[in-house]
């Protein structure tokens, strides 16, 4: 170390000196390059200059004076109102700018230097920067209470500026809670940008902070806090009905979101052609279910699209994948034909036949074809109406659909019966057939008034004996 009666400004004039050896902020003395300036400028921003007295041989006192520098052309000369004697330290509290000293050596004989003009005796004189405020720092994106994905990169910008920035002064850090900081970049170029992989681990609280240092070790700072960080996509489906017999229907949704942001919109997207091209649906209003219209009967893919506030997305539906749910629109009720015109026949009959009178316990049966894409099992019901004015009779009901109805004619007399056969399907339609022509039930045998017989001769018929 210089023995501190040299004349020496290195050591009191470089910031760099308040900073411990572990400070992470620590750097390397940086002078400012000056325009005009024969060499580089330290600076510093001490408040209380100490300078060394010049070693001189019989050295009694010493001037001190000083002038500044304002960007175009140097002041005049100011001498110090304290003559430092031999032994006393020369300490100067100047403002901040650009400073030049002159130290004015007097002999003890009252020999001395001359006083300074102009460009002063090199070895006596220094030139230094004093700056004390730290640089302004504003970080522009993300702003506070922004909400990021985590995993995803964003670009960080700020706006940093002062007098005597250093050539890389920024520094970036983040804070999960505020409390814990990990440096996202270390002594960067004040670029006003940065890509930055936001982490994956999610807070409601994090805090993106900018530090920039000048060249005197001042450091300023800015710091967004309340950031989001959401790593979790929502998902969302439907979930049902699997039919409906209408087109317009409500759906019912199943929508989650797991991540702190909060669901932003959700919105349904439908293929006509079984994954191969979709378009988009209503908006999701109501998370549990959403009103559809579909364009006719068919079968329909649906897909929800689900988007949280941080710009987390469900995957846009492609192809086919298991979370797509299929629906099926049907309003067209299942086609029911009867094998016979009177809907009945002889249960050992294969063809219908020409047949149209019947007694109770007569085996019949009723034939008939169910045609429907979306026919429900074992839903076929038989009806008998005994006259046109009577109410049906049901003989059965959760019949196969592909197996003929047998049963005995009931014990009821009818003149003019009718079958009818209906059907449902899955999504609740019904049809029916009637047959277009009765048959008739007997109970009893209607005898006749009397009986004509030929047995020759002219005689006359007789009554029939009263019961």
């Amino acid at each position: 170390m210089r023995s501190p009666t040299l004349f020496s400004l290195a050591a009191l004039l470089v910031g760099s000196a308040a900073f411990a050896a572990d400070d992470p902020m620590a750097v390397a003395p940086e002078p400012e390059v000056i325009v005009g300036f024969a060499s580089p400028v330290p600076v510093t921003s001490k408040r209380e200059i100490t300078i060394g007295t010049p070693k001189i041989a019989d050295l009694a006192k010493t001037e001190l004076w000083y002038r500044s520098y304002d960007g175009k052309a140097w002041g005049e000369w100011t001498k110090h109102g304290i003559v430092f004697d031999q032994g006393t330290p020369i300490v100067w509290t100047p403002a901040e700018g650009v400073w030049q000293i002159y130290l004015r050596p007097i002999l003890t004989s009252n020999l001395s230097k001359d006083e300074p003009k102009g460009n002063p005796e090199p070895k006596l004189s220094k030139t230094f920067i004093i700056d004390r405020t730290a640089p302004t720092a504003a970080i522009t994106f993300p702003p506070a209470k922004a909400m990021l994905r985590g995993g995803d990169k964003y670009t960080i910008k700020w706006e940093a500026s002062d007098a005597y920035l250093r050539a890389a002064p920024v520094t970036i850090r983040w804070s999960r809670d505020g409390n814990s900081w990990d440096v996202i970049a270390d002594k960067i170029p004040n670029k006003g940008a940065y890509e930055w992989t936001v982490p994956q681990d999610m807070t409601t609280s994090g805090q993106l902070q900018i530090q920039v240092m000048d060249k005197a070790d001042n450091v300023g700072s800015a710091a967004n806090t309340g950031i989001l960080v959401d790593s979790i996509k929502p998902s969302g489906k439907v979930v049902g009905p699997e039919i409906t017999a209408t087109n317009q229907t409500t759906l019912s949704l199943d929508i989650k979101d797991g991540g702190p942001a909060g669901l932003q919109s959700a919105q349904l997207w439908v293929s006509q052609d079984d994954g191969t091209s979709w378009t988009e649906g209503p908006w999701i209003k109501d998370p549990k279910k959403v009103a559809w219209t579909a364009p006719g009967d068919g079968r329909f893919r649906l897909a929800v699209v689900a988007i949280d506030k941080a710009g987390n997305s469900s995957p846009m539906p492609k192809g086919k994948t298991a979370d797509q749910f299929v629906v099926a629109v049907d309003s067209t009720p299942p086609l029911v034909q009867l094998s016979a015109a009177i809907g009945i026949q002889p249960a050992e009959a294969a063809q219908p036949g020409n047949r149209r009178a019947y007694k109770p316990r007569d085996r019949v049966q009723v034939m008939f074809n169910v045609k429907d894409v979306n026919a429900a099992p074992n839903s076929v019901a038989v009806y008998l109406q005994p006259a046109a004015d009577k109410p049906w009779q049901e003989l059965t009901r959760g019949q196969p659909l592909d197996a003929a109805y047998r049963f005995e004619i009931p014990e009821i007399a009818a003149s003019a019966a009718r079958i009818k056969v209906t059907a449902s399907d899955l999504a609740g339609n019904v049809g029916e057939a009637v047959a277009t022509e009765t048959f008739v039930i007997q109970t009893t045998i209607e005898l006749p008034t009397e009986i004509d017989i030929d047995l020759g001769g002219k005689s006359e018929p007789k009554p029939a004996p009263k019961k």
